[in-house]
């Protein structure tokens, strides 16, 4: 991984919210990491992949500090594998996108469908659904949402489109302001690809399409920029583990900044050494342009009250420029590394960039 980046200052990090912290009594989450996690203007969500990774669950709590879920009453459940049941559905995977979309009350981003294409990315979701909850039902087949599908052709009028069969994940984000809708994908190669759209566009097509799939080839005009990163993931990438992303864009300058967070879990890649934030300028390539929010040198509050537990970081929400929300798994190593704590924090620093 590359270690040239410009180095953030100031940083702080302050604890906000305590998702679930089994070891303690406090168990009204399962014990896997909430993949994302969102502050919404009243309530938190957590979103967790269960029974091996194969549905997502995403679940609503209050804004305490101590916040009270219900796992027995999800708000949402995407299913591509049930218990006792041989079938494989197609509206479960893993995703890390739980998003707002800023369009009709109550609706979300979240990935959707197993990459059927890709045999060494089976569980990753490649389309990219818009769901109203509370969903009481279980869901399990991707046709029955509005839906963005042939992600891998994002940006493809700006020359980053590739076939479908070399796709290894999706993901989407909006941005700061919510104009902007961001597809990020990731390729076999470890190369990430990045697509700027305009999220009314995105919510309008999906509006008029119903539960027919919306072809992102069909939305070039509605594409403002898009670029590639080569080598950006995986253990000799330049960032190492991609978790979550969010974004800033003007369309006036063409400028704005990425953000992503990374770490590794404790039994994958480094095992979990490098622990960051990572700010990416609008189309740059450059890692020596980037900047790194370095948590392992700077941990402030992540470890307090973690005894001997190992973090993995997980989602990211942007609040305002150098200003995050970020969601932390916490895992027991002497349970195996299993998961037994969910933090909320808010990540603040000061920018070389």
């Amino acid at each position: 991984m590359f270690n040239n980046m410009k180095q953030a200052y100031n940083i702080s990090t302050e604890l906000l919210h305590i998702l679930n912290n089994y070891n303690n009594g406090d168990d009204d989450l399962y014990h896997v990491v909430v993949q994302k996690g969102n502050v919404g203007s009243r309530y938190l969500y957590a979103l967790q992949l269960l029974n091996e990774g194969n549905n997502i669950y995403v679940f609503r709590g209050d804004k305490s500090y101590r916040s009270n879920f219900d796992k027995n009453s999800p708000v949402l459940r995407l299913i591509r594998k049930e218990k006792n049941d041989s079938t494989y559905y197609t509206a479960g995977g893993h995703t890390q996108t739980w998003e707002y979309a800023y369009a009709n009350k109550n609706e979300w981003f979240v990935g959707t469908k197993p990459n059927d294409l890709n045999p060494s990315a089976a569980k990753w979701t490649k389309q990219i659904a818009r769901v109203t909850i509370p969903q009481n039902k279980k869901i399990k087949s991707n046709t029955e949402l509005p839906r963005l599908s042939n992600l891998n052709y994002a940006g493809s009028s700006y020359g980053i489109g590739y076939s479908g069969n070399k796709m290894f994940r999706v993901e989407a984000a909006v941005s700061l302001d919510h104009n902007y809708f961001m597809v990020i994908t990731g390729d076999n190669a470890n190369n990430a690809y990045f697509s700027i759209y305009s999220l009314s566009a995105i919510n309008n097509a999906l509006d008029s399409n119903g539960t027919s799939p919306v072809d992102i080839r069909n939305y070039a005009s509605d594409c403002k920029d898009a670029f590639k990163i080569s080598n950006l993931s995986g253990s000799n990438g330049l960032i190492g583990s991609l978790q979550g992303f969010d974004f800033s864009y003007d369309e006036v300058t063409n400028q704005g900044y990425i953000y992503i967070s990374s770490q590794y879990s404790p039994n994958d890649g480094d095992g979990g050494e490098s622990r960051k934030i990572v700010k990416i300028p609008w189309r740059s390539t450059d890692p020596s342009e980037w900047e790194e929010v370095d948590l392992r040198t700077n941990p402030g509050t992540l470890d307090e009250d973690a005894g001997s537990y190992r973090t993995e970081l997980e989602g990211i929400q942007l609040i305002d420029n150098n200003d995050v929300y970020l969601t932390v798994a916490y895992h027991d190593p002497s349970q195996g590394n299993l998961t037994v704590m969910n933090r909320i924090y808010r990540v603040t620093w000061s920018s070389s960039i």
